[in-house]
């Protein structure tokens, strides 16, 4: 369970979050937004790469930055970050692999295999599509069976029957890894019945929109 209690965050002079109080305790959460609203401002806060200016983050009832550097035990994928280019799909993944010593190449190639990235692991970073980076990045987040899923816009650059094999795969990890808590932006609606509860940003806060919560 996440929490985040009085939490406020400014960036470049501009106030994104003031006062904010939430817990996440539905598996699945979705957090809409606008360009530059601070969705993914949130999801570093969260994680513990990025301090609050003022307020409390706890996971488990153990606060980020005190008890814990980072969030333990995550899968993170935030700012669509990138791969070593001169490298193969599959080097970049083993690369990553070693650091924390849980995936191996089975484990790559099974979820390669359910996004359809298989036949695509021997080529050159540099000559993927923008949809197949994204399968490289839900990869890399999943590969070491985290507990903590945090995603920065998942399903963007999906076209429709990707961004379905996407959640078929998000969904049955979740499933067979009980305990396991995904939070998500989003800029589209279309996903929003993947979610168990929907928050959209507004007036430097959370906002339920959608969802059970």
């Amino acid at each position: 369970m996440i929490k985040l209690f009085h939490v406020k965050k400014s960036y470049k002079e501009l106030v994104l979050f003031k006062d904010l109080n939430i817990t996440f305790d539905k598996p699945k959460t979705k957090i809409k937004g606008l360009n530059g609203s601070g969705k993914s401002v949130l999801l570093k806060m969260i994680v513990g790469y990025s301090r609050p200016d003022s307020g409390t983050i706890y996971v488990d009832d153990k606060e980020i930055h005190k008890d814990l550097e980072f969030l333990p035990d995550a899968g993170v994928s935030i700012n669509a970050p990138e791969f070593i280019k001169a490298w193969s799909g599959m080097e970049n993944l083993r690369y990553l692999a070693k650091i924390r010593g849980i995936a191996n190449d089975a484990r790559i190639l099974e979820l390669a295999l359910k996004l359809g990235l298989d036949n695509d692991l021997k080529k050159k970073y540099k000559t993927y599509s923008l949809g197949m980076r994204q399968k490289m990045r839900l990869i890399q987040a999943l590969m070491d069976e985290p507990k903590y899923l945090i995603l920065d816009e998942p399903f963007d650059a999906l076209d429709s029957a990707m961004k379905k094999e996407a959640m078929d795969l998000l969904k049955e990890y979740m499933t067979a890894h009980s305990g396991t808590q995904l939070i998500y932006t989003s800029h589209q609606d279309s996903d929003d019945e993947f979610a168990d509860v929907c928050y959209e940003i507004n007036e430097y806060s959370l906002i339920g929109v959608c969802g059970n919560d």
